[in-house]
């Protein structure tokens, strides 16, 4: 969780950084000019091919995925004639490069970037549309992963690979995932004894990130119209609310503090063999190669009301830079690292998992049971809303959820102060 976590933190800070440069910047990029017209090349299009002479800087984490594009580089060179240059840099810090880098033509023509920055990308006009996609290769990605990579109804990106959390429990404990959380509730009954800091599931309830799956679950959201609309803020509806009063029951079988609960702490017990089942994403698999018990992998349990939870998810992908004196090239190479051989070639090198539906099926990701089910749960996956607003939304949804776990407060009436705090924060901020 601390690769999110940094993330989260980084979001606010990014929020005025892309004002500051909207705001600044009255030149509109060059390729950002074509935008509005028919693109030489789609998808339906045979036709899109690179302009002449041209030459692409590509930026990726250092890491398996930057081993990774650099293949992919070698492949489109021998195929388009393209030289391109994989540089190395982290894909958090790529969309802040970008706001002096980009006007100075010194930028990426292809950039990788977490989605939830996209918003702030746009707002710089850091980024050109993916007019690459028709609507026939959309379906072939997960809705999630569209989605994420899209702002207001506009789709932007070339996704990558997709990230969200689902249910690690002990085999040796549970020797069949559980399909509900009331299953979850009567195995506590008699597993749990506090004393000996034995619980049969754990979670990050003070954290909005993981917490969220039980709120959507029961049909609340953060942002209206799929996360882009700031001026809907459904944290507090009575969905919401149900949400919250189920997350409260179940300090019946975790009876700890928020401050008891963060992850090391839920990582301890589950590697120690303590906690029979927790919530977390595919980085945790890292920490369990020297556990002595066999460890399963499944979506999130059913909630009472029989729905899945909703968990909060993280797109990856590939972005043209609005500044590229090559759109055609960028777009080009982008699609093509994101086709279907080369995801399949990137999930064998990163383990991160390839959002398009055709490899759902495909032996590599059915090989792995573990993969399956992290896929099977971004099925029901919502992406963390990309707008700059979010920045303001961690933590007073915190706050909240510590008042509503820790004090017993009303779900109303924490959750009520946790959305007047945002939205005076979101006024402040304009």
């Amino acid at each position: 969780m601390s690769k999110r976590l940094f993330i989260v933190s980084v979001l606010a800070v990014m929020s005025s950084v892309a004002v500051l440069t909207a705001c600044g910047n009255n030149t509109t990029p060059p390729a950002a000019q074509e935008q509005g017209k028919p693109s030489e090349g789609t998808a339906k299009q045979v036709g899109l091919k690179p302009e002449a002479g041209a030459q692409l800087l590509v930026w990726e984490s250092k890491g398996p995925e930057l081993d990774y594009l650099k293949a992919v580089a070698e492949q489109f060179e021998k195929e388009y004639g393209v030289k391109v240059k994989v540089e190395s840099v982290p894909a958090i810090d790529s969309v802040k490069k970008l706001t002096t880098d980009g006007p100075a033509g010194i930028g990426a023509d292809v950039f990788s970037s977490p989605h939830d920055q996209l918003g702030n990308a746009v707002m710089a006009g850091l980024v050109l549309q993916n007019d690459v996609f028709d609507e026939k290769t959309k379906n072939e990605y997960m809705a999630s992963a569209i989605e994420g990579v899209s702002n207001k109804g506009t789709l932007y990106g070339f996704p990558t690979a997709i990230d969200t959390y689902a249910l690690f429990y002990n085999k040796s404990l549970m020797p069949t995932a559980p399909k509900t959380y009331e299953e979850i509730v009567k195995f506590a009954e008699t597993y749990n004894d506090p004393k000996n800091k034995k619980y049969a599931f754990m979670w990050n309830v003070g954290q909005l990130y993981q917490s969220y799956s039980f709120l959507a679950g029961y049909g609340g959201y953060v942002f209206g119209n799929n996360g882009s609309d700031a001026g809907d803020i459904g944290l507090n509806n009575g969905k919401s609310v149900e949400g919250a009063k189920y997350i409260r029951s179940l300090k019946a079988i975790l009876p700890l503090n928020t401050n008891d609960i963060n992850d090391n702490i839920i990582t301890g017990f589950f590697q120690e063999g303590k906690t029979a089942a927790v919530i977390n994403g595919p980085w945790l698999q890292s920490s369990l190669t020297q556990v002595k018990f066999e460890y399963g992998v499944a979506p999130l349990p059913l909630l009472p009301n029989g729905e899945h939870p909703k968990s909060f998810s993280g797109i990856r992908g590939l972005y043209v830079n609005s500044y590229t004196k090559y759109p055609a090239a960028a777009k080009l190479f982008a699609s093509y690292a994101t086709n279907k051989p080369n995801l399949s070639k990137r999930f064998q090198l990163t383990k991160q998992l390839p959002p398009r539906k055709d490899l759902m099926d495909d032996p590599i990701i059915t090989k792995d049971a573990n993969a399956s089910a992290f896929l099977e749960q971004a099925k029901y996956s919502v992406p963390m809303p990309s707008i700059p607003e979010m920045g303001n939304v961690w933590v007073p949804a915190s706050t909240a959820l510590a008042s509503l776990w820790n004090d017993n407060q009303d779900p109303g009436t924490v959750l009520n102060n946790a959305v007047n705090q945002i939205k005076t924060a979101i006024k402040t901020k304009k």
